[in-house]
């Protein structure tokens, strides 16, 4: 981290909301004390054009007219100046009702790329007054989850108009081909990541899953204008419509795959003494056979063959990964006391953040500020130091600006330049906006008429910075029935108990339970809701979707809450008895390091990338693995390994002895 570079954009800041009229380069050169020392000339143009980029990428915009209207292209006579009416976030006032929507709207991003920037909006809307009301809506916790590797790079193409290059997977072929895109919006659905664009090799708008490009993203230099009639939401709607619905017909277990049993309804047909057979329609056959693939040799599918093929390219990706020589893998030790990197434009956030706080708060605590901006006393220390050397053009003992923290009380003064909240950056704006639209599909998270006015009211005081809200979409709605949400809702606000009936899918068994539920939450595009369970005695997560039954029983809570009680950082539970897992995986599978909690990850010679984590029960590990059809294998330890390969070569037994068409997973 640069504390040279922070001082400097600081310094340059001030000096350009400092003018009525615009500073020339010169002026800045000759008043600014680090553009001052640079060696040449040169060297300051490409400081101050560098400079120039950063603070439009944080929204801080900067005007360049001519000085003399007599010599327009004169370059030395262009004034640069930052407007305070573009420099500072508008007046804006909410009720408590919106203020808990958007203190809600925030949260949902806690666990994603964007959780920082909605993090700076509550920060800068506290400093505009607005108290969040995080205890008013009680009982839910909706998570947008953005595990690609590649999202930032495409939020950030699409936010900035740039085209971008990379390498995607195709679904239908398998095969890798370069694409370059303009992109015009992305959004989230069927729990994936979408880009939604212009393809300019193939002259016209497609749809690419962010989770199938590997390569890095490539941001060129040019520049687009997206369609004023584009929308991401009607753009993903299409989806829906490139392919037509089919009906599977599949061969089960008697009392096995309990869910897809529940997703078929009705009672299954006797198929033979061996098999029963049920019928269900689905639309997208990758999606279905994943969930096929992972019951292995408990189902078979028996139409129609497309679904059959993909089940048994699942399959047979598993024993040919399986029969792969295991690789040289050495996990580095972590970092003692390791630290999460923050660079100088995170840093410049935090002071423009912290100074209209601080001087809104005189007397300020040191402590309770440093927990406020998520610092620690000596990293807050550092920055009022800096403040303190930072000031209007001539830098004299009258033009600095005054920090002091006397006896851990705060005091700033002669600040007045920065004493306004900044304008929301794009991110920011985009963070709160798409936050609260997803709410607004969201059963029980506030009222429709708060959720409607807060976002009429961000939207507005976004200004320029609202653009994104027709290109970024979420959709975390629960696709489940709406009573079953109706009687948890319920039960949370009245402290009441439930019995489920629950299907298990590791144990593959249905379950009776009686549980206490505290709230619902979502996690990687599932809802779950969070309970005291009377049957483990312990706090357990249980997936909607997975409840066949549910109904009061009349009987009161007892009071019993979690531990923590913040929202839970992984659905995985360590336990004394675990069992340590190591596992490869392709870029295609890297989400699951993410998902189960690795602690030690490697990338081997070979591209892929190990993970070790550890697991309660072993017994869930071939699902897992006949569902990723290769992009995951179990390596260690070597009896689990076993278990996953036979498992698919059990399966594939019954598909003509695995004679099927084979091939890369799509």
């Amino acid at each position: 981290m640069s504390a040279l570079r922070t001082e400097r954009l600081l310094n340059l800041i001030i000096a350009l909301l400092d003018t009525r009229w615009g500073r020339t380069k010169d002026f800045l050169r000759r008043n600014i004390p680090q553009y001052k020392d640079l060696s040449s000339q040169e060297t300051f143009e490409r400081t101050f054009e560098r400079d120039k980029a950063d603070l439009r990428d944080l929204g801080i915009p900067i005007s360049a007219t001519s000085g003399d209207t007599a010599f327009e292209d004169d370059t030395a006579n262009t004034v640069y100046r930052i407007a305070k009416e573009a420099y500072r976030m508008p007046p804006v006032r909410f009720t408590g009702e919106e203020a808990a929507v958007l203190s809600l709207a925030s949260r949902l991003w806690q666990q994603a790329s964007l959780g920082s920037a909605a993090a700076r909006a509550v920060r800068k809307l506290q400093g505009r007054g607005v108290v969040p009301e995080t205890d008013s809506i009680i009982g839910i916790e909706p998570r947008i989850r953005t595990a690609e590797p590649a999202f930032d790079a495409v939020f950030k193409a699409v936010a900035q108009h740039r085209t971008i290059e990379f390498s995607y997977l195709a679904a239908s072929t398998g095969q890798q081909q370069r694409r370059t895109v303009q992109p015009w919006g992305i959004g989230e659905k069927y729990g994936h990541w979408y880009l939604a664009g212009y393809d300019l090799d193939r002259r016209d708008e497609r749809t690419f899953r962010l989770s199938r490009m590997v390569s890095a993203v490539h941001l060129r230099d040019e520049t687009f204008e997206r369609p004023g009639h584009f929308d991401v939401q009607e753009s993903l709607a299409r989806l829906d419509t490139l392919t037509a619905e089919e009906t599977a017909v599949l061969h089960v277990r008697p009392s096995a795959a309990h869910s897809l049993r529940l997703r078929a309804g009705t009672a299954a047909a006797a198929g033979s003494s061996d098999w029963d057979e049920i019928r269900f329609e689905y639309t997208d056959t990758e999606v279905m056979a994943d969930e096929i693939a992972s019951y292995g040799p408990l189902v078979q599918v028996m139409a129609p063959e497309q679904l059959r093929a993909a089940v048994v390219r699942r399959l047979t990706g598993v024993v040919q990964a399986s029969a792969q020589p295991v690789p040289a893998i050495s996990f580095p030790e972590p970092e003692k006391d390791r630290k999460t990197k923050t660079t100088s434009i995170d840093r410049l956030q935090r002071l423009l953040d912290m100074v209209p706080y601080l001087l809104d708060t005189p007397g300020a605590d040191l402590a309770g500020t440093a927990a406020g901006f998520g610092v620690s006393e000596q990293q807050l220390v550092k920055d009022l130091e800096l403040l303190f050397v930072c000031g209007l053009p001539g830098h004299g003992p009258e033009d600095l600006i005054d920090a002091t923290w006397d006896d851990g009380v705060i005091d700033v003064r002669n600040a007045d330049e920065l004493s306004e909240p900044v304008h929301f950056s794009i991110e920011e704006a985009c963070a709160l906006i798409v936050g609260l639209q997803t709410l607004a599909t969201v059963p029980g998270a506030g009222s429709a008429d708060a959720l409607e006015s807060a976002l009429a009211k961000i939207t507005a005081a976004a200004g320029d910075s609202g653009q994104l809200k027709a290109a970024v979409k979420a959709d975390i709605t629960p696709h489940i029935e709406a009573t079953t949400i109706d009687v948890i809702h319920g039960a949370v606000a009245a402290r009441q108990r439930l019995r489920l009936s629950y299907v298990v899918p590791h144990r593959d068994e249905v379950t009776e339970r009686v549980i206490e539920p505290f709230r619902l939450f979502s996690a990687d595009d599932r809802w779950y809701v969070e309970a005291w369970c009377l049957r483990a005695e312990a706090v357990r997560n249980f997936r909607l979707d997975r409840i066949r039954t549910i109904e009061q029983t009349g009987e009161s809570a007892t009071g019993r809450r979690p531990a923590e009680t913040e929202f839970p950082s992984s659905l995985f539970t360590p336990g004394e008895d675990d069992v340590q897992i190591t596992v490869v995986m392709n870029q295609r599978a890297l989400w699951v390091a993410e998902h189960y909690n690795a602690d030690r990850t490697a990338l081997l010679d070979d591209g892929t990338t190990a993970a070790r984590f550890r697991v309660g029960t072993t017994s869930w590990l071939p699902q897992l693995t006949a569902r990723a059809g290769g992009d995951v294998r179990v390596v260690e330890p070597q009896p689990v390994a076993a278990q996953c390969q036979q498992w698919a070569e059990q399966a594939l037994a019954y598909y003509d002895g695995g004679t099927a068409p084979a091939g890369n997973r799509a």
